[in-house]
């Protein structure tokens, strides 16, 4: 009941035109403090090369690969009017090769681009400000062209590219009530490179004190009616945990990692907020691996990180939990907190940090897998999915699209063309074959590649992280195709870190 009124709340809000802006572009990146907030303005899309028919023409025969061409002869992959913000751009091409020629972004309805190169210089990361890592080719990310160099827009916004592109997508938020100023060359985004070049530290801005949680946990095996539990950290008044790190004093393996949960209460609750395997928290399904992504990662020495910053009003409680009866040891645990609660804004709500787990080991209806489905308002900041094969010849589980449904809309908000687009790679011999890990996307880990009649399948674990975040106001389901029209079935299991707005 408290949710449906806070979104009747946000829709009076947006129609007033009085609302709290979202920090938009290189201001979202440099207030990653405010990441609990969940704005009524914000609404995210994905537009990409998927076969309207239903089909699997995502790209290869260029049918879908534009919305349409211009007088000009001009291929219009995306067009919108603003304000909103482009936070990726993506493609797949040959090699390093794309073969369509130029890429243009034409602003405000200008006649002249103010951005336009040949694909291949433009992903090259040699051109200001266009350079690595805002700006990955496939040697980086594994078949996939990808630019994470956020490029607002105020009033419209038309990128072309010169010949049919061939796959591609465009994640993109438009906003209400806020003013804007449209990408110039002039844009410093010299503090963003240092952000995505730190991965592994803090990429939050506090000015308060961070109080430090520290303690070595022994976790012993479980036995029947038994799951060993130890406290990280209990407070009762209001604050918020600014990171957590989690450091194996043993070498587990992907079971263990799999069957070792952390859980976090608040205000007293008995439900836990998030209780989920430590594995895919830090950013892998298939044991240790090395992410080093923004918000969390992991590495082969053992050391674990989560920055996403998790709030509470009246009290936390965080714990880790062992439920495998094969495997045991000691965790170095820190947690760092404050002892503030973020300020109320003007129609924002403030969200508490949750993490949903979910698998079907397993899945062989022919239907989506669902990564995540919640009734209420809130926000998915990201995501984490595992894929195993069921047999080495079971393959082409890839070819399943990614869909998101947002407040109860029967049409996807958000259509992919594969899983090795969505986590911007590409083709998927080469994509399983070279891991890779970036600051919001990657495939960290693969395992038991086999060559399959000239085409590789394996088990294979991937991430990605949505910047200004999936906003939804009464539901938010996350779901996947496993092999075109559902019909490989595979294990798969993920988790989704989202905020919510507690009842």
């Amino acid at each position: 009941m408290i949710n449906k009124l806070i979104g009747l709340a946000v829709c009076l809000a947006i129609v007033a035109g009085n609302v709290q802006a979202q920090p938009v572009g290189l201001e979202f990146y440099y207030n990653l403090s405010s990441l609990a907030y969940i704005y009524p303005n914000a609404e995210s899309y994905y537009l990409s090369s998927y076969d309207r028919s239903g089909g699997n023409d995502d790209g290869f025969r260029g049918t879908y690969s534009q919305l349409y061409i211009d007088d000009k002869g001009e291929h219009v992959i995306f067009e919108e009017d603003g304000p909103g913000c482009v936070y990726n751009l993506w493609f797949t091409g040959s090699g390093r090769n794309l073969h369509w020629g130029k890429l243009r972004f034409y602003f405000d309805n200008e006649k002249t681009p103010r951005i336009e190169y040949e694909a291949r210089e433009f992903f090259s990361g040699l051109h200001r400000p266009f350079v690595y890592p805002l700006v990955t080719h496939s040697f980086i990310s594994s078949g996939g062209f990808s630019c994470s160099m956020p490029i607002p827009f105020a009033g419209h916004l038309k990128i072309t590219t010169e010949k049919a592109a061939g796959f591609y997508n465009t994640y993109y938020q438009l906003y209400k009530g806020i003013p804007l100023t449209s990408w110039t060359n002039k844009q410093d985004n010299s503090k963003l490179i240092d952000i995505f070049q730190s991965c592994g530290s803090d990429p939050k801005r506090t000015s308060e004190n961070i109080r430090v949680a520290r303690k070595i946990v022994p976790l012993a095996v479980a036995s029947r009616g038994t799951m060993p539990e130890v406290e990280l950290l209990s407070l009762s008044n209001g604050g918020t945990v600014q990171h957590i790190k989690i450091n194996p004093l043993y070498r587990p393996d992907a079971y263990s990692l799999n069957h070792v949960y952390l859980r976090i209460f608040y205000d007293n609750q008995d439900e836990p907020g998030a209780d989920v395997p430590i594995g895919p928290f830090f950013g892998s399904g298939l044991g240790q691996a090395d992410v080093r992504s923004l918000f969390v990662g992991m590495s082969n020495s053992g050391a674990y990180y989560c920055y996403l910053p998790m709030p509470f009003k009246n009290g936390i409680r965080i714990t880790i939990q062992n439920r495998s009866y094969e495997s045991g040891g000691e965790f170095f645990c820190e947690v760092g907190y404050t002892n503030q609660f973020p300020a109320e804004q003007k129609d924002t709500a403030i969200g508490y940090f949750g993490a949903k787990y979910n698998n079907a080991w397993p899945i062989t209806e022919p239907k989506d897998y669902i990564l995540f489905d919640y009734k209420g308002a809130g926000a998915v900041v990201g995501q984490v999915m595992t894929v195993e094969p069921v047999k080495p010849d079971r393959k082409r589980w890839w070819e399943g699209d990614m869909r998101i449904y947002i407040d109860g809309q029967e049409k996807p908000r958000f259509h992919g063309t594969g899983h090795e687009d969505e986590y911007q790679g590409g083709w998927s011999t080469f994509w399983l074959t070279n891991p890779y890990s970036l600051p919001l996307f990657g495939q960290p880990k693969t395992k038991d590649l086999i060559d399959v009649f000239g085409q590789v399948n394996g088990s294979t674990t991937t991430y990605r992280f949505w910047p200004g975040k999936i906003h939804f106001k009464k539901s938010i389901t996350i779901s996947t195709e496993h092999g075109n029209h559902n019909d490989t079935p595979a294990n798969y299991s993920s988790l989704v870190y989202y905020y919510y707005i507690p009842d």
